[in-house]
């Protein structure tokens, strides 16, 4: 039995989102999420206030909402009804009426936003929902009673169920975190880094400004100074000692609140799992409030060094944040150090903290169009002192300017591949379509508008569109970028060509699985699906859509094309006939369309070959590289619609031979092939 592989993530509420939820893709991962909980930003903080003693709930439920899986409508309800939140300025009457009915189970909620959403969660949920709802009413008209009003405006079901299960839980905030997520049926498990006990976060900027609270720290900061440090009180300052502060010079007030910072204790299952994770990441996010104060817990950073055979990767932030806005990846990186190694009283064996850096990078062969340039995490290798061989620079951003977790996870899972014998099956998450052109302004806008319209959700994967145009001269380009969702690339110098324009796309692909798609029109972008689908159920890694199968007339299709030209219509007819002998002869591989130019690919299988044509012939050397592979390939009936040569046909006879040739050359000459 295949060993599991044990990853604990860092993680705060959204920055690392995308992330977690990618691992849902792979059953033989343990995963562990560990949070802090010191939120106390707006109904949170409320909340906190309101049962006093409590942490903050909201990374907790965030992240219980990431790994619940949704495999059907009643996990997607269940979902919805923890991450609804009241609508600003609702009464206690509408409020509470909600939560009876809840409570009280009744089937036709009288509570428009949630009345469907409810309807369809098990029954099993109906009943820890009404358990939990009911302790929290309890105990908020007790308060009630004593003239202590509660605010309900912007504060989300999942907070006050989990102040149900608090309460439930003999205000044991581990032992609640541990319960409501088993209510949940979550994938892999949160933990809270701490031992409950409840903390206020602070924090301390470099003009001397005091920020009081956890929403202070996250809030925008506009004179840009930086936060200097963070501490963790029993408590928030009193109106004394907080007049005690005030009345201090800038450079004391350090001094004034580390004299009053307490080290948390950690909770021991997260400890274990530190000891003994296969792969720690350092996730993205909110710095000073999400990861900062989990490193500064007891014991975090001498168990971190003393796991000896774990990955340990720190995922920098993609672009500035409000607690950060003028931060460089070194400067992360460096107050990491700073806080896992208990405000630096103690020196840290950085290459055992750390053993690989991803960093956001622009990818500045892309061209902009629509989109505005993003602006990243300036990064110096030269000021990071650290290896430049274990930091790897990549494009992580999706559309949304998040990170794009399943990719993450798959360059994870390659280095890990690498370095230890774990097997895990291949994930697939995204589908890159590239798209080469050459003077096809006719065509281009329509093709796009159709890709951007394909829907993959039923395959429970993404797309991307990667258009490549090969120098043209009639606007073709200018075309392209009027579509905000395609990513734009042009060949500059030499080479040029089809194939060229292919091994760009495929550099530049972000998805384990490649498309070819023509931008002039003459196949359907529904057949993508034909050649995808063998790819996505593991059957194949390599899928050719084939203009031979279908069609009943092949004579007549050439004469339609060519009309007069018999030289062109001579080659097309047999030296289609002769490619397809060939490859049989050469190959021992029959295929009846090698030259389409709709295909599909593993994206691994794919990059392990060292691909160098750069016209029509690159057609020819994939599908022998392929055949060389041992790897089968399989053809797919699809419809053609053939332009003419007065259309904008571009075969030529040149072309056709430099095909043959190459043919020829990769039978002679063994493949180089890369390590997958």
């Amino acid at each position: 039995m295949d060993k599991m592989l044990k990853v604990v993530i860092f993680a705060g509420g959204r920055g690392a989102s995308n992330i977690i939820k990618a691992f849902l893709g792979y059953a033989r991962v343990d995963l562990i999420v560990l949070v802090n909980a010191y939120d106390d930003g707006l109904s949170t903080g409320r909340l906190r206030a309101f049962i006093p003693g409590m942490l903050g709930p909201s990374d907790v439920r965030k992240n219980i909402v990431n790994l619940i899986p949704e495999g059907d409508t009643a996990t997607r309800s269940l979902k919805i009804i923890l991450e609804h939140r009241f609508p600003d300025k609702t009464s206690r009457p509408v409020a509470l009426a909600c939560l009876a009915a809840l409570v009280n189970r009744e089937r036709d909620l009288p509570y428009a936003p949630l009345a469907q959403s409810y309807q369809s969660i098990k029954v099993s949920q109906t009943l820890w929902i009404a358990d939990y709802l009911s302790l929290f009413l309890a105990y908020e008209q007790e308060q009630w009673d004593r003239g202590i009003v509660f605010e309900y405006g912007d504060t989300s079901i999942g907070n006050l169920l989990f102040s149900g299960c608090y309460l439930a839980c003999d205000r044991d905030f581990n032992r609640a975190t541990r319960a409501f997520q088993e209510k949940c049926e979550i994938f892999g498990r949160i933990l809270n880094i701490t031992d409950g006990g409840n903390q206020v976060l602070v924090g301390l900027k470099e003009n001397g400004t005091y920020l009081a609270d956890e929403a202070s720290i996250v809030a925008v900061h506009p004179d840009r100074s930086k936060i200097t440090d963070l501490f963790l009180l029993p408590d928030y300052l009193t109106a004394q000692e907080l007049a005690s502060l005030q009345e201090l010079p800038a450079d004391q007030r350090w001094g004034f609140l580390n004299a009053r910072h307490v080290v948390p204790d950690a909770n021991p299952e997260a400890i274990a799992a530190l000891s003994q994770a296969d792969l720690i990441i350092y996730g993205p996010g909110t710095q000073h409030s999400s990861l900062y104060p989990s490193y500064l817990v007891a014991g975090v950073g001498e168990c971190i060094e003393n796991n000896d055979k774990a990955e340990k990767v720190f995922i920098g932030n993609i672009a500035p944040d409000h607690d950060s806005p003028s931060a460089t990846v070194q400067e992360l990186v460096e107050r990491f150090f700073h806080y896992v190694s208990a405000k630096s009283t103690r020196i840290p064996n950085k290459t055992n903290l750390i053993t690989r850096l991803f960093v956001q990078g622009h990818d500045n062969d892309q061209i902009e169009g629509v989109e505005e340039r993003r602006s990243y995490l300036p990064l110096n290798l030269k000021d990071l002192h650290f290896d430049s061989k274990a930091v790897t620079i990549g494009d992580w951003e999706e559309s949304t300017g998040r990170h794009s977790g399943n990719q993450i996870i798959a360059e994870l899972l390659t280095l890990f591949r690498q370095l230890h014998d774990y097997k895990l099956q291949q994930h697939h998450f995204l589908i890159s379509i590239v798209v080469p052109a050459l003077d096809e302004v006719r065509t281009v806008r329509r093709v796009l508008q159709d890709l951007i319209h394909l829907d993959f959700s039923g395959f429970g994967v993404g797309k991307e569109i990667i258009f490549v145009d090969g120098g043209s001269r009639d606007g073709t380009l200018k075309e392209a970028l009027q579509e905000r969702f395609v990513r734009c690339f042009q060949l500059k110098g030499e080479p040029k060509g089809r194939g060229a324009a292919l091994r760009l796309g495929i550099a530049k692909a972000k998805g384990n699985i490649v498309v070819f798609f023509p931008a002039d029109g003459e196949y359907s972008v529904n057949d993508i699906v034909k050649v995808v689908r063998p790819i996505l159920e593991d059957q194949f890694q390599c899928v050719i859509g084939s203009r031979a199968i279908k069609c009943l007339n092949v004579d007549q299709v050439i004469k339609n094309i060519y009309g007069t030209n018999t030289s062109m219509y001579m080659v097309s007819k047999y030296g289609g006939l002769l490619l397809s002998f060939l490859s049989l002869l050469l190959f021992n591989r029959y295929l009846s369309d090698p030259l389409s130019s709709l295909k599909a690919f593993d994206t691994r299988l794919l990059r392990s070959f060292e691909l160098v044509s750069n016209n029509m012939d690159l057609d020819l050397e994939i599908v022998a590289r392929v055949h060389q592979s041992q790897t089968y390939i399989l053809e797919v009936p699809v419809d053609y619609a053939p332009r003419t040569l007065q259309e904008g046909k571009k075969s030529t006879v040149t072309a056709g031979l430099q095909a043959l040739y190459r043919f020829f050359m990769c039978r002679l000459f063994s493949p180089k092939r890369k390590s997958l």
